[in-house]
C-alpha cells in the first residue's frame, strides 16, 4: 500500500521520471544548515548537536513536522534544480551579468582544445634507432611511450569537446556543457539529424531498456549537478566556522571536495548519456522515419540527404512540408485482408523521377 501511494505521489509531483532520490541534494543542504545553526556553530563557543537530538529522539511529533516541512521545501524548489543544470551547463548567457564570464570561460576551453589538436596532429614520433645498440634502443623506447602517453592525453582531451559545425562554434563556457553538447552532436549527427530537434519524434520508439537506461541517466546528472550546487553553498556559508580552528573547521574543506566530486560524477554521468544517446540513434532512427510515414532510405547517402532535409523541416517555422520534403515520398500501412497491415507508396507528383527513387 505505502509503495502505490509513493508511486502515486510521484506521478502527481512530476511524471514517471520523479522519484525521492531528486530531492534529496535540496532535502540534505536545509537539514544540514538546519542542524548547523541549531547547533550553536555561528554563535556559541562550544557547539553541541545533541541537545537538537534529543529534542527529536523525545518528540516524535517535532521530527515528523521538521521532515514533512523539509520535504515541502523541497518540493517547491524543485523547479529550479533544471536551472541548476542548465547553470552548471553554462547557459549563462540567459543572464546579461555572465556575458563576460561566458566569454573568458569560453575561451579557456577553446585554448584548450586547440592545444591539444596542436599537440595530436603535430606530435612527431621518435626516429628508430639506426644500430642495435642497448641504450639507444632504451632510449628509444622510452621516448616512444612518452610519445604514445602525449597523443594518447590529447585525444581524451579533444573528445571531450563539441567539434565545429559548419563554422558554428558549439563551445560551452563549462565543461559539463561541453560533454553533454558533444553527446547531442555525436548522437544524430553521424547521420545528418539535430539531435535537440529529432530527439522528440524519436522518443516514442525507444525500447522500454533503453528509455529506462537514459531516464536514469538524466536523473543522475540533475541529481549530481544540484548535489554540486548544495555542497558548493554548504561550503560558501560555512567559511566562518575556519576560524575556530577544530573539526568545525573542516565543514568548509569536505563540503567543497563534495561538491568537485559531485561536479566531477556529473560528467562522468554525461559521457555515458552521449553514449546511450549515439544508441539510440542508431537503433530507432528508422522507426522515427516509419512513424513519419517516410519511405526509407536504402543507401547512407540519400539517408543523410532525407535526415538533413528532415532536420532543416523539423526546426523551421514554414507551414508547408512541400516546400522541403517533396523530394522524399510517403510509405503508408495499409490494412490487408488478413488485418495485417502491407506499407503502399504514395502517388509521386513528379512521376518523371519516380524511377529514379
Amino acid at each position: 500500500m505505502f509503495s502505490s501511494i509513493v508511486q502515486a505521489g510521484s506521478k502527481a509531483l512530476g511524471g514517471a521520471r520523479f522519484s525521492l532520490v531528486n530531492l534529496m541534494p535540496t532535502a540534505f543542504f536545509i537539514t544540514f544548515m538546519a542542524a548547523l545553526i541549531a547547533s550553536g556553530a555561528y554563535t556559541h563557543p562550544a557547539p553541541n548537536l545533541r541537545p537538537v537530538i534529543n529534542v527529536f529522539t523525545k518528540n516524535p511529533g517535532w521530527a515528523v513536522a521538521a521532515g514533512f516541512g523539509i520535504f515541502l521545501v523541497a518540493v517547491l524548489l524543485r523547479p529550479f534544480q533544471a536551472a541548476l543544470v542548465q547553470f552548471l551547463e553554462g547557459y549563462w548567457r540567459r543572464w546579461s551579468s555572465l556575458e563576460f564570464a561566458n566569454d573568458i570561460a569560453t575561451e579557456r576551453h577553446r585554448r584548450i582544445r586547440n592545444t591539444a589538436e596542436v599537440i595530436f596532429f603535430r606530435a612527431s614520433q621518435p626516429q628508430e634507432p639506426s644500430g642495435k645498440d642497448l641504450k639507444e634502443v632504451a632510449d628509444y623506447a622510452q621516448r616512444l611511450r612518452k610519445f604514445r602517453r602525449v597523443k594518447n592525453h590529447a585525444s581524451l582531451i579533444m573528445n571531450r569537446y563539441p567539434r565545429d559545425i559548419d563554422g558554428y562554434d558549439r563551445l560551452m563556457p563549462t565543461l559539463l556543457g561541453n560533454t553533454l553538447r558533444d553527446g547531442e552532436d555525436y548522437s544524430g549527427g553521424r547521420y545528418g539529424l539535430e539531435m535537440p530537434v529529432v530527439y522528440p519524434r524519436m522518443y516514442p520508439s525507444l525500447s522500454p531498456k533503453l528509455d529506462s537506461a537514459i531516464s536514469a541517466q538524466l536523473d543522475m546528472i540533475n541529481t549530481t549537478s544540484a548535489l554540486c550546487i548544495a555542497c558548493g553553498l554548504i561550503a560558501v556559508l560555512s567559511l566562518p566556522l575556519i576560524v575556530r580552528m577544530n573539526w568545525w573547521s573542516l565543514t568548509p574543506i569536505v563540503a567543497a571536495l563534495t561538491s568537485i566530486l559531485s561536479y566531477r560524477g556529473a560528467i562522468a554521468t554525461a559521457r555515458g548519456h552521449g553514449r546511450l544517446l549515439a544508441t539510440a540513434f542508431d537503433l530507432h532512427r528508422f522507426d522515427m522515419l516509419n512513424s513519419l510515414h517516410y519511405e526509407l532510405p536504402i543507401t547512407p547517402q540519400k539517408e543523410l540527404a532525407l535526415n538533413k532535409t528532415l532536420s532543416g523541416f523539423l526546426e523551421s517555422h514554414e507551414r508547408d512540408a512541400v516546400l522541403r520534403m517533396r523530394e522524399f515520398p510517403y510509405k503508408h500501412p495499409v490494412a490487408s485482408a488478413e488485418g495485417s497491415t502491407d506499407a503502399v507508396n504514395s502517388p509521386d507528383p513528379d512521376s518523371d523521377h519516380t524511377a529514379d527513387r
